[in-house]
């Protein structure tokens, strides 16, 4: 069985089918007896959990989801889309590292960042967190 040249089957194939195209690709042919046993050593996965797997009983958890990422060198995300963790529109909406927010380095930048836009309640805030900072100084608790 050599199916390693095979193209991924798309997002709505079994699982079970996906994961025997996933093992082929990575050197294990899930027809050879012991095949399962050395797989489940591999990723910590119960030898129990990959034959129900294999068969379509079941899908996997989120856990599963990820020691089969991490063995099988496939990202987690279209694991989780897979076993219907997630909805297939997570790839399309999944944040880029450009996209996250950046952190507020500055008492202005944070105080905006939090809505509190009123000079008077800004006022109220920064002096509230003086003053907590000051008594966990002198509790030596900061």
């Amino acid at each position: 069985m050599n199916h390693g040249s095979q193209p991924e089957p798309p997002l709505d194939t079994p699982f079970g089918d996906w994961l025997r195209w996933a093992l082929v690709r990575n050197g294990y042919d899930p027809e050879e007896r012991g095949v399962q046993r050395r797989f489940a050593d591999a990723s910590g996965i119960p030898v129990a959990t990959v034959s129900r797997l294999l068969r379509d009983k079941g899908q996997p958890d989120v856990g599963t989801c990820y020691a089969l990422g991490v063995t099988l060198g496939i990202p987690v995300m279209p694991l989780l889309v897979r076993a219907g963790h997630l909805p297939p529109e997570a790839l399309e909406k999944e944040p880029q590292p450009t996209e996250r927010p950046r952190t507020p380095t500055t008492e202005e930048e944070a105080l905006t960042a939090l809505g509190v836009i009123d000079e008077t309640d800004r006022a109220a805030v920064k002096s509230v967190i003086n003053a907590l900072t000051a008594k966990h100084r002198q509790e030596g608790t900061s």
